[in-house]
């Protein structure tokens, strides 16, 4: 049965970080199927970051704010192909309809989907237990040993070169880059010292650069006039993202999607979390040797303090 899967639909619009945990679910089924062509729905704004992916053929873009043409569209466009099995990722009324519009005899769904999406699936995954959190990509993952596959997860992802490359200076030698990533979609998800790290980092004689990354443009309260300070925050895309954590000697972030792209991507992490749990939204694969996950018992983030950021960060630039 597991040789006749040739063509796989995914459904995953959104978001970042749960594409992620989706496209690390891919590149297990292709490490097995050497020759499943797979395709992928996904929101336009995430696109590029999917398109780029090696493991990807193909994507069909779910338009947000298409309405209900856009969403017919969709539905013929997807019809149009044929899968020998859809799997939604998603678990909501709409991935559920273009599951049910899709034409392939098996249709896999998640256990705990909602808005009565099971209605599109010939099959779900086995119910999470009660009590236990489960890691949002041990949740993804349960699809494979459903395609009778073993449930192994790759070490990174493997993207192509952007189309445009990410503009950073050359390094001094022996010096070390930092990435930063100080956004995420929740307020009280963002820690409010990146200002003070950034200081401190460019006192420290092994860093090289500091490099700051975003969709937001940031403006120190006060200038800081150093060349080893790259700004680059609003200047950049989605699709140069991999090209750029791929060049950090260590990546600092909150609980966002370049975070789950650095521990996808294997590079030296720390990350700061407050009201979400790691168990269940940390870093994946957990690597305790180049990550350091750091969170308060209270969950508030304004309890994190510089000192403990910055031995974490130095630890994994000896490493």
């Amino acid at each position: 049965m597991v040789d006749s899967i040739q063509r796989i639909l995914i459904i995953k619009p959104s978001s970042m970080g749960d594409i992620i945990h989706g496209l690390l679910v891919a590149e297990a089924i292709q490490a097995q199927l050497p020759n499943v062509s797979i395709d992928w729905v996904v929101r336009r704004e995430f696109a590029e970051l999917v398109d780029a992916a090696s493991v990807i053929d193909q994507t069909f873009i779910f338009e947000r704010t298409g309405g209900i043409r856009g969403f017919v569209r969709l539905m013929r466009a997807i019809r149009a192909q044929g899968y020998d099995v859809v799997i939604d990722l998603q678990g909501l009324a709409r991935t559920g309809i273009l599951s049910r519009a899709a034409r392939a005899p098996r249709k896999l769904g998640r256990s705990d989907a909602r808005e009565c999406a099971w209605l599109g699936y010939t099959e779900s995954t086995p119910a999470l237990p009660e009590k236990v959190p489960t890691h949002a990509v041990k949740i993804l993952s349960a699809f494979l040993p459903m395609l009778g596959l073993e449930d192994v997860l790759p070490a990174s992802i493997r993207f192509q070169a952007p189309m445009t490359r990410a503009l950073l200076p050359e390094l001094v030698t022996g010096s070390k880059r930092v990435v930063v990533f100080p956004e995420s979609r929740r307020a009280e998800k963002n820690w409010m010292g990146y200002e003070s790290l950034t200081r401190w980092l460019l006192q420290q004689p092994t860093v090289g650069q500091v490099v700051w990354c975003g969709h937001m443009p940031f403006e120190a309260a006060e200038p800081i006039e150093n060349a080893r300070l790259v700004n680059l925050t609003g200047q950049t895309g989605i699709a140069q993202l991999p090209e750029l954590l791929q060049a950090a000697d260590c990546v600092v972030s909150n609980d966002s999607g370049p975070m789950h792209l650095a521990a996808a991507l294997g590079r030296p992490l720390v990350t700061l979390f407050g009201p979400t749990a790691p168990e269940r939204f940390g870093p994946y694969p957990p690597a305790v040797e180049r990550q350091c996950v750091i969170r308060p018992a209270n969950g508030d983030m304004s309890s994190i303090t510089l000192a403990e950021v910055g031995a974490a960060v130095s630890t994994l630039l000896e490493g």
